[in-house]
């Protein structure tokens, strides 16, 4: 598991990585590295579960100097990433998860990332780069965002 303490891992030379700002939506409890999406106009979990579609990942707190697990302020402004391909983030992993390195990651309809179906009925968003399992909690997992295209809902 990842001890990093922060949402963008790479490459080096991205100084300035893509980024998007919004507030955080009210009832939201989230946590930098969390998938989110945009809900008129906020920030909320991305709540769509193995499909990916117009998804950013949040950032810390860095201005309030609050950990990378703290959560967010609701209502408050926050930063979040839009992935690039080929860049690494450190990801909110779901927990009871098995993860190796290469395996294709995927959302779980609630902020996290989980290990994607290999049937097709999951879309591949990022791949681990490190192994990890989770228990009864979350970890924190490094992944590179490499989307394998979109699945239609059924």
């Amino acid at each position: 598991m990842t001890t990093a303490n922060v949402v963008f891992a790479g490459p080096a030379e991205a100084v300035k990585p893509l980024m998007k700002e919004a507030n955080i939506k009210a009832g939201e409890s989230l946590v930098g590295g969390m998938l989110v999406a945009l809900s008129s106009g906020e920030w909320e979990a991305h709540g769509t579960a193995d499909v990916g579609g117009d998804i950013y990942i949040i950032d810390m707190d860095t201005v309030g100097q609050k950990a990378v697990t703290a959560a967010l302020t609701v209502g408050q402004s926050s930063p979040a990433f839009i992935p690039q391909v080929g860049y690494s983030y450190n990801l909110v992993l779901a927990a009871s998860q098995t993860i190796t390195i290469g395996e294709a990651l995927s959302s779980n309809g609630a902020g996290a990332v989980k290990s994607a179906a290999v049937d097709g009925t999951s879309e591949a968003l990022f791949v681990a780069e490190e192994d990890l399992t989770t228990t009864g909690a979350t970890g924190r997992i490094r992944a590179r965002y490499n989307p394998t295209g979109v699945n239609a809902i059924e």
